[in-house]
């Protein structure tokens, strides 16, 4: 316990010095070039504070929805209540959380927004309410599930050596999620409930992003992250049971509420014009607590890469 408590904290505090170099760097750069700290420009990509999803996804989506985390699903400076983005990319990642095995699935994107207020994409449907830099609202979301064989769906994940423990059903969640701009650091914070029969555990995703402004049409995100679940969650995910055991090749393990994994990643947009822009996001997580001290999980440490196309109607 002690260890993985070291671990974890090592983690955080490597994250932590990261995103303050990077701020100190934003600022450095900013003042050199007489800009101010979070500019705002016809071309540019709103940040994670002018977002209307929570800030961190369910693993099971995570790759889909790292382009909404990157704002490319806002419009460059239009004012009109309407907002539609629609796209398309590939995406790199594990074959379930916790795999040592990843493979390559096609990403579809859209979002469609009203009035700044109400909101449908990869997240979920989403109403939300803004004052200055603070942001705060609630929702419904999706979890995919997952498989005990090769999963071949976009957002269902599944590995043959996971035969025996069963198929985890796809789950609707109920969501509430904050946001807060410091200018140049955005914090953010979700708190997810899920009400399938067998998967009706709570996540709490706690955040970070750094919005650096590049140029008017292209911006850089990096942004870290940690996720805490409770037992039902755990053990839903990460728990096998001694009927599970006997039909896998699995040992039976109890599985705790904690912190499942610590995160850091990058974000990466680029504008070619009111309309068309392209995105990529890169992700690196390690699983801690139960999450990693599971006999499923044969690696603690996964990444996952996407990369997309997108037009702005």
């Amino acid at each position: 316990m002690d260890t993985l408590f070291f671990k974890t904290t090592s983690y955080a505090r490597i994250a932590i010095r990261t995103l303050m170099f990077c701020s100190f760097t934003y600022a450095t750069t900013a003042n050199a070039q007489n800009m101010p700290d979070h500019p705002v420009s016809a071309m540019s990509v709103p940040t994670l504070e002018a977002q209307n999803v929570d800030p961190a996804p369910p693993s099971s989506t995570a790759a889909i929805d790292a382009v909404n985390d990157a704002g490319l699903n806002k419009a460059p400076a239009a004012n009109k209540d309407w907002d539609i983005a629609v796209g398309g990319g590939m995406a790199i990642r594990p074959t379930y959380e916790g795999s040592d095995r990843y493979r390559v699935s096609p990403v579809p994107f859209f979002n469609v927004t009203y009035d700044d207020m109400i909101s449908l994409g990869p997240n979920g449907l989403s109403a939300y309410w803004h004052h200055d830099n603070l942001r705060i609202g609630g929702g419904l979301t999706y979890d995919g599930g997952r498989k005990d064989s090769a999963g071949n769906g976009i957002f269902t994940q599944g590995d043959d050596r996971l035969k025996g423990l069963g198929d985890i059903d796809s789950a609707l969640g109920l969501k509430a999620f904050a946001s807060y701009d410091l200018e140049p650091l955005v914090l953010s914070a979700s708190l997810t409930k899920f009400t399938g029969s067998q998967n009706d555990g709570v996540l709490v995703d706690i955040g970070a992003s750094l919005p650096y402004k590049v140029t008017d049409a292209f911006m850089l995100t990096p942004h870290i992250g940690t996720t805490w679940a409770n037992q039902s969650y755990m053990q839903t995910f990460f728990g096998v049971t001694p009927t599970q055991s006997a039909d896998s090749r699995f040992s039976q393990f109890s599985a705790g509420s904690g912190f499942k994994d610590v995160g850091a990643g990058i974000n990466a947009n680029y504008r070619f014009d009111e309309h068309w822009f392209i995105g990529a996001n890169a992700d690196v997580k390690e699983l801690t607590g139960d999450a990693a001290k599971s006999p499923i999980s044969y690696s603690n440490t996964e990444t996952t890469f996407m990369t997309m196309v997108g037009y702005h109607f």
